[in-house]
């Protein structure tokens, strides 16, 4: 009697070479979308409920400017800021609340008004947008107004068009799995606002983030 002898075809051997070649192969997820990113990182921030940062200010019209030290923090809703030696006028102390802010200056004088925004160009004469710069000194667009944002492949501020500003970003640096701002540079017209980073401290309702750098 003879003898059969099957045969696989030969595209069935050629599958499955390729499936075993495959096997060892390990598959990337793709990147998460960056506006993803991005509103997740806004969450985790938002979850921080004090945070500080140390550093210098830098302020410019085109005419006249002034720079100085600049801590800022911030606690349950309340800012309070310490310029030492911006626009030549040496130390002044800001508080901001919810319902009025507060200008103190190191010569005694002391202004008081519903916003902080008005307060300031009333007082020193210079547009600076702090209630905006809350936001936008973590990386982040102020709520209140549509706001063109170019992130970069993480989610991470680049640039950003909101109220009238046009607002860079440097660089960042990470803490504790955050990444943060470390220099910021804010123009409208002939007005800049730059600001370099040298310390930050985050804190949430349970766990606190600290990055000297």
């Amino acid at each position: 009697m003879k003898q059969v002898t099957l045969r696989k075809p030969l595209s069935l051997i050629f599958v499955f070479l390729v499936l075993n070649a495959c096997s060892g192969v390990s598959v990337k997820d793709p990147l998460p979308d960056k506006e993803v990113v991005y509103e997740e990182r806004a969450v985790i921030l938002g979850t921080m409920v004090e945070w500080s940062l140390v550093g210098r200010i830098s302020l410019d019209d085109g005419d006249r400017g002034g720079s100085g030290k600049l801590q800022w923090q911030v606690k349950a809703g309340n800012s309070e800021l310490d310029f030492h030696g911006a626009m030549g006028r040496g130390a002044w102390h800001l508080q901001i609340g919810p319902e009025a802010a507060i200008l103190k200056e190191a010569n005694g004088i002391e202004q008081i008004a519903p916003g902080v925004d008005s307060l300031i160009q009333d007082r020193m004469g210079w547009p600076i947008p702090v209630e905006a710069l809350q936001w936008w000194v973590r990386g982040l667009a102020a709520p209140g107004d549509s706001a063109q944002k170019e992130l970069d492949p993480n989610g991470l501020l680049i640039s950003l068009d909101q109220f009238g500003w046009k607002v860079n970003f440097g660089r960042y640096d990470s803490t504790t799995g955050i990444s943060l701002p470390k220099r910021l540079n804010a123009t409208r017209d002939n007005y800049r606002v730059k600001l370099a980073v040298s310390r930050w401290q985050m804190a949430a309702s349970t766990n606190n983030y600290d990055a000297v750098h």
